[in-house]
C-alpha cells in the first residue's frame, strides 16, 4: 500500500478520505467547497502536493497542517480564508510553492528557506517587509500585491539573487527601491507600482536585460532620466520588453531615443511626468505598440509623422504639452481602430 494519487470531485466524499493516510496528492480545488479546512488535514504525513483553491473555504488554517512535513507545494489561494497565518507553517521545510493569495489573511510571513514562489497578493497583511526575506535564498517568484504592507522594503531583498518575478504593487510602501534590486541580473517582471516610493530609479536595472514588464508607475520617483544614460540606454537593449510604464511620478529629462530599440513593446506609459524636449523619431521602429501615452508634460517640437506607420497603434494620448502642429502633419498621422479596421481611432493632442 504504497503513497497514491486522488482527485477529489464531489464534497460528499469529504469525510471518508481523511482514512487515507498515505496520500501524496489531493487536488481538491475549483469545487463549491465551503466551511473550515478541517484539522484532520494533518493525518496525510505523506502528502507532497496540496490544492484547496478556487473554492469558499473560510476560518483559519488549521495549526495541524504544520505535520505535513513532506509538502512541496500547497495552494489554498482564492478562498475566505481569514485571521493569522499558523506559525506551524514554518514546519513545511521542504515547501517550494506557497499561494495563500486573495484570502483575507494577516500577520508576517515566515522563514521557509526551501520555497521557490511565494503568493500572497490581496491578503490584509500589514506592516513592515521583514527583513527574514533574506534568507529565501531559492526564492524566483515573490507576489505581495494589493495588502497594506508599509514602510520601506528592506534592503535585505538584494539577497534574492534568483529572483524572477517581483509584484509588490498596490500597497503603501515608501522609501527609495533598493539600489540593486535587479543584482542577479535574472528579474523579468518588478512591479512596484501605486505605492510611495521616492528617490531614482534603481541603476542596478541595467544588468536585467531579460526585462519584460516594468511598471514603475504611480509613485514619487524623481529620476533624471536623461541624464542616467545606463538605465536608459537599458530599455532599448532589452529584447523582450513588453510593458514599461513608469507614469505619474517626478521624473524629468528628455524621452530616451534608445527605447525606440525595444522592439517588442506593446504598451508605453511615459505620462504625468515632467519630460521635455521632442519625441524621439526612433520610435517609428516600435511596430508593436498597442498603446503610447505621452501627456502630461513638456513634450514640445513637432509630432513625428512616422507614427503615421504604426500600424498596430489603438491608443496615443499626447495631450497636456507643448507641440506646435501643424494640419498638413496631424492629417499624416492614420492611426486605425482596430476594433472596425475602418475608421481612425480617436487619439488626444
Amino acid at each position: 500500500h504504497g503513497p497514491y494519487n486522488i482527485r477529489i470531485l464531489h464534497k460528499q466524499y469529504t469525510y471518508s478520505i481523511y482514512n487515507l493516510i498515505n496520500l501524496n496528492t489531493l487536488y481538491w480545488h475549483s469545487n463549491q467547497l465551503s466551511g473550515l479546512i478541517p484539522k484532520e488535514i494533518g493525518n496525510f504525513k505523506s502528502l507532497v502536493n496540496l490544492s484547496l483553491s478556487n473554492n469558499s473555504l473560510s476560518g483559519l488554517i488549521p495549526p495541524n497542517i504544520g505535520n505535513l512535513i513532506n509538502l512541496n507545494t500547497m495552494y489554498l489561494h482564492t478562498n475566505k480564508l481569514s485571521g493569522l497565518i499558523p506559525k506551524e507553517i514554518g514546519n513545511l521545510k521542504s515547501l517550494v510553492n506557497l499561494s495563500l493569495s486573495y484570502n483575507k489573511l494577516s500577520d508576517e510571513i515566515w522563514n521557509l528557506k526551501s520555497l521557490v514562489q511565494l503568493h500572497l497578493s490581496s491578503n490584509q497583511l500589514n506592516g513592515s517587509i521583514p527583513t527574514s526575506f533574506s534568507n529565501l535564498s531559492n526564492l524566483e517568484i515573490l507576489f505581495l500585491r494589493d495588502n497594506q504592507l508599509s514602510g520601506s522594503i528592506p534592503q535585505e531583498l538584494e539577497n534574492l539573487k534568483n529572483l524572477i518575478l517581483l509584484e509588490l504593487d498596490t500597497n503603501q510602501l515608501s522609501g527609495y527601491l533598493p539600489r540593486n534590486i535587479c543584482q542577479g541580473g535574472k528579474l523579468t517582471n518588478l512591479s512596484v507600482h501605486t505605492n510611495y516610493f521616492t528617490g531614482p530609479i534603481p541603476k542596478s536595472l541595467k544588468n536585467c536585460k531579460g526585462l519584460f514588464r516594468v511598471r514603475l508607475d504611480q509613485n514619487q520617483l524623481t529620476s533624471n532620466i536623461s541624464e542616467d544614460f545606463e538605465i536608459s540606454h537599458n530599455w532599448g537593449q532589452c529584447p523582450n520588453l513588453e510593458t514599461l510604464r513608469m507614469a505619474g511620478n517626478n521624473l524629468i529629462g528628455s524621452i530616451p531615443p534608445e527605447i525606440g530599440n525595444a522592439t517588442k513593446i506593446h504598451v508605453l506609459d511615459l505620462s504625468s511626468n515632467h519630460f521635455v524636449g521632442l519625441i524621439p523619431r526612433k520610435f517609428r521602429k516600435l511596430s508593436s505598440l498597442v498603446k503610447l501615452m505621452l501627456n502630461g508634460n513638456q513634450l514640445s517640437g513637432c509630432i513625428p509623422s512616422e507614427f503615421g506607420s504604426l500600424n498596430d497603434l489603438e491608443y496615443l494620448d499626447l495631450s497636456t504639452n507643448k507641440f506646435n502642429e501643424s494640419n498638413k502633419e496631424r492629417r499624416s498621422i492614420k492611426i486605425l481602430n482596430k476594433t472596425t479596421c475602418m475608421e481612425k481611432f480617436p487619439f488626444r493632442f
